[in-house]
Parts: C-alpha cells; structure tokens; sequence
C-alpha cells in the first residue's frame, strides 16, 4: 500500500470503536495541570523571603528535568486511552466457522398417538414439542423421519428448519401406509441419512410412547461405534387412554377389549442405557427438551467447520501503541521518580475522602461471587445475593426468598437433573409461588416419581392442586357472573331498541310517501338520460379487443390445470409415503416388521 492509498484509506475510514474512552483523557490534562502549579509555586522561601524580593532572588524558570515526570505521565496516559479506545482504518478478513451438529428427529406416527392421556391428545402436544425443537436449531442440519409400519423421510438433512416446520402440523398417523410401530426400521433410515449426509456425529430424537424389547438389540447394533448418540422423549402417561375410532367409539382387539396404549417407560430407558443415550417423560414445560438438547461434553471443536463465507472485522492498531508504552513507564524507575509520584499520590489521596464501599470492594478480590453471595445470603439481603451468585441453584433459592419468582423459576429450571428430585421441589415451589399451579404440579410429579417417599412434594402437592381445584371454581364463577351481566345488558338493548322502533315508525310511513312521489318525478326525468348512457356503453363495449377462440380454450385449459395442483403438503407426504411402501414391497427391501406386531 502506497502512502497516497493510506492517507486516502485514514481519511475515509478512521474511527475509534469505543470512543467513549477518550472521555478519560480529561481528568489526566487536569491532573497533570493541577500538579504543574503546585510543583511551580510550592517552595520553602515563600514563607521567609518578602514577596515583592522573590521575583529578584529566586529563578522562576524551572528546569525541563524537573517538568519532565510530568509531560512523561501525561504521554503514557494519552497512550494507553488512546490503545483503549480502539483506533482502526482497516478491515481483515475473518473465517466463519459453523457447528456441523447434525439431528435426524424420528417420529413415531402409530395409531397409538390418537391417544387422549394429554389434552387433547398425545399427537397435538408431541407435535408442539417437536416445533419446540426446531426453533432451538439456530445452526446446523435437520432432517425429520416419520414412521409406522414402515419409515419414510419427510426431508433429508437440511439447514432450512422453517420447511420442517411448516410440514409437521400436516402430519398425521392416517398418512402412513402401514399400521405398526417398526422403530428398527426409522432408526435404521435414520443412521442412513447421517451416514449419506458424511455427518461423523449426529443425534437422533425419537419421539415415541414405546419400543418394543426385542428390538433393543437390533437398535444397539445399529448405533454401536458409531457418533450417533440417540435421546428419547417419551410421550403419554402409563395410565395410558383408549384410541378414538370412528362413530364414537374406541379401537378394540379381536377379543373386542378396549385397547389402552400405556407408555412402556421401562423399556425406553432401558434402550437409552445401552445406547449410553438420554430419556425424559414429556413435560408440559420446556425442561424436557431442554434436557435432550443440551450439549454438554457431547459437543467438541471438532464439529466446527469453516465455510465459504468472510466475516470482515475491523483490525485494532490499538495494542500497537502499548508498545510505545513499554519503554516510557520504565523511566518511571529513574531515582526520585518513584517517590515524588508516591508522594503525589499519599496528597491527593489524603484530600479525597474514602468511601466504605471501596474497603469492600478490596475485600471482595478475595472472594469469588458465589462466596460474595453466602455472605450477603447470611446477612438477610438475598436481592444481592441473586445477582452475585453465579451457581444456579443458589440463585434460584436467593431469587425465591427475595420474591422474584419468575428469576427463581428461570434459574431452578436451568439448574434441573433428571436424578435429583429436590430440584424439581424447588422448581416446583418456585411455580406455586408464583401462582403457576399446574406447572408446580408437573414439577412436584417428576420429583414424587424420581424419590417416591419425598414427602414435602407429597404434602405441597396437594395444596397446591386445592388452590388450583379454587383458582378454577373461582374463575367459572366469574364467568357465570359475566354472563348474566352480558345477558341481562342485552336485554336491556332490546327493550331500547323495540321502543325505538315503536317510536320510529310513523316517522318512517311519512318519509316513505314522500321519497315515493319524489322518486316518480326523477325517473320521469331521468328516461332520456338512461338511453344515452346504454348507447355509449355498447359502443365502449365494441371498442374492446376481444380475445380470440384459441386463445380462450388455451386460457381455460391453464386454469383448469392451475386448479387441479394439490397445494396441501400432508396429501403430498401422503402420496410419496404409498408410492415408497408399495416400491420397496416390489424390491422386498423393507418391512421389517413381523406379522406378530400389533397395529397401534
């Protein structure tokens, strides 16, 4: 780069990115000004000597050596503000490097998903648990696998996760060719995806309310040396509830028994714990997802990749100025130096009082936050105890005692373990607090479940669902009661607007007779005007181009054509599903299912 170009690049494009710095530069010029008239007018003779002999006696000019601590200290401040205030002029080319994390979500779409043990059914919420995840997915590639009696691909893995969304509210388990639950199969579709995809490891989220036992092996064998990890969400309760089926009734067996699909939590926790994968019930929280997506030690470096994109970043020139700052600050080590400045520092500070808060802060470099937020927890401020506590857990218990329920709910929830129930309880105090009742009823279940004999969440359990059993009596109350307000308004309007009406009738018998014998003048008047008008319009109509024959029949046909393309996406799905189903029993690739598996 010439030194035309640079100038030309320093006058367009030099700035500071925090100018706010340089604000810093004014207490130094004020200082350095405060300590040049006291180093001139300090002297000993002042007191002995006349004042009007001083200026004949004494030399006024003080020597450079004496002024030179001074412009030295005003120079390394200047240059280190200078360095902070980050100057740049130039852009640098900065590699951008993406996660290459990739997750295949599996999603079962067995009759069994009709199932009425959620409100309204296992189906309508799995489905907003699965859009759940999708919006998580910021960076990386998803693909979505829905299967039955067979499996099929939605889509491959893509990074477009808006088309994933907007076809899964489509999805329904009459789509699909085959009736069953063949997870061999849907996992086996998906390890293909990773595999085809050169994804080296990847997640696959089965989204399921059972996998039958013998079919862990197959899974296992799937997944082994592989860098597939496999977590599991668990839809419906293990009461289970009946399938709907047409006219009111429920799916029976052969035998004509109510079949009551219950989720078989054993046995997918047990394929969780050979695949060394994840399991969770679902929760009408997010703390279920949450749990299945963390990353934890899972995620290394080594899924980070660059891509074929530039990050330009401006380049600082700042840090280079601290090399300037080097050699002048060890000047400060010159004889007398160190002292005239300590001396100067013990004056200033002795004419500024100190605040109480500064013997804290000095204390506090000693202490870690969380060690901070005991001390003030002990001294009964737990509102600085939650902004000083860095660990979860204590946050949340600080945030709880101070008030603040909703922080308290955010931090318990971050703090969550699927082997601790006391973090449950908290979270689920936390809810109740804050009059949240069904979801610290959620939360006080997965700690019963997790420690059956723990007692509290027994007992808070059941207050809390008295005060959600009144919380509703009180509402339809209220609704009641604005109800009979609404009627009996409307009541009132009625009977306004029928006096109205009475009122309004002559009125409107006389203006009829009078619009009538008016209209009759008009239209008597207005016979000549009509037929000038039809003629103009017949002769605008002939000047009109008209298209010709073919013309039209080729319009038509493109109509008609336009109108015959199906634009819903679930009767698209539908189709690709059949035509894959009735392909692969030609080529007898697939239908790996025997003929003893149920249908739901």
């Amino acid at each position: 780069m010439n030194e035309s170009s640079l100038l030309m690049l320093l006058e367009q494009n030099f700035h500071f990115l925090r100018p706010l710095w340089l604000l810093a530069l004014i207490p130094a010029l004020l200082l350095v000004l405060y300590l040049w008239r006291i180093n001139e007018s300090a002297s000993s003779w002042d007191r002995a000597i006349d004042k009007d002999l001083l200026p004949y006696l004494l030399d006024g000019s003080k020597s450079a050596a004496e002024r030179t601590p001074l412009v030295l200290l005003l120079t390394l401040w200047t240059l280190a503000i200078l360095a902070l205030a980050g100057p740049v002029w130039e852009k640098i080319a900065q590699p951008v490097q993406q996660r290459q994390d990739a997750l295949v979500i599996v999603y079962d779409q067995s009759l069994s998903m009709y199932a009425a043990d959620f409100d309204p059914n296992r189906l309508t919420v799995s489905k907003r648990k699965v859009l759940d995840v999708l919006d998580m997915r910021t960076e990386g590639q998803t693909a979505l696998v829905v299967y039955a009696g067979d499996a099929h691909t939605v889509t491959p893995l893509t990074e477009d996760s808006v088309t994933i969304r907007a076809l899964v509210p489509s999805i329904n388990p009459n789509m699909m060719p085959a009736f069953g639950s063949n997870s061999v199969a849907a996992i086996e579709r998906a390890k293909g995806l990773l595999t085809d995809a050169g994804a080296a490891s990847g997640t696959i989220l089965l989204v399921t309310d059972g996998v039958e036992r013998r079919d862990h092996a197959q899974i296992g064998e799937l997944l082994q040396q592989t860098g597939y990890r496999l977590s599991i969400l668990g839809v419906g309760t293990e009461d289970g509830a009946p399938i709907p089926a047409a006219g009111g009734d429920f799916l029976r067996s052969d035998t004509g028994e109510i079949i009551i699909p219950q989720l078989d939590k054993d046995s997918l926790q047990d394929l969780a714990e050979l695949v060394n994968g994840r399991y969770v019930d679902m929760q009408l929280t997010s703390d279920d997802v949450n749990y299945l997506m963390a990353e934890d030690d899972f995620f290394s470096e080594e899924d980070l990749a660059d891509v074929d994109q530039n990050f330009d970043i401006w380049a600082e020139v700042g840090p280079w100025l601290l090399l300037l700052v080097l050699p002048l600050s060890a000047l400060i080590f010159r004889r007398g130096w160190i002292l005239s400045a300590t001396a100067t520092i013990a004056t200033l500070s002795a004419l500024t009082p100190t605040a109480p808060v500064e013997a804290a802060e000095w204390i506090d470099l000693w202490k870690t936050r969380d060690q901070r937020g005991e001390d003030a927890y002990a001294n009964q401020d737990p509102i600085s105890a939650a902004s000083l506590f860095t660990d979860p857990g204590w946050q949340g218990s600080a945030a709880y005692h101070a008030g603040d329920y909703p922080a308290a709910v955010q931090a318990f929830a971050s703090a969550l373990s699927t082997e601790d129930a006391d973090s449950h309880y908290n979270l689920g105090n936390a809810y109740a607090k804050g009059a949240n009742f069904e979801q610290a009823i959620a939360s006080y279940n997965v700690a019963i479940a997790l420690q059956p004999d723990h007692e509290d969440a027994i007992h808070n359990r059941e207050i809390v669902q008295k005060l959600l059993e009144e919380q509703q009596q009180q509402e339809e109350e209220q609704s009641q009661e604005e109800q009979m307000s609404d009627e009996e308004e409307q009541e009132q309007q009625e009977e306004q607007e029928e006096q109205q009406e009475e009122e309004s009738e002559p009125q409107e018998e006389e203006q009829q007779e009078q619009q009538e014998g008016g209209d009759e003048e008009e239209q008597e008047e207005n016979e000549p005007q009509d037929g000038e008008q039809k003629e103009s319009e017949e002769e605008n109509q002939g000047e009109e181009p008209q298209l010709s024959n073919a013309e039209n029949e080729s319009q038509e046909s493109l109509e008609q054509w336009l109108r015959r393309i199906d634009d819903d996406p679930g009767e698209l799905l539908q189709r690709k599903f059949q035509f894959e189903y009735r392909r692969r029993q030609v080529e007898s690739r697939s239908n790996n299912q025997s003929a003893e598996t149920q249908i739901w």
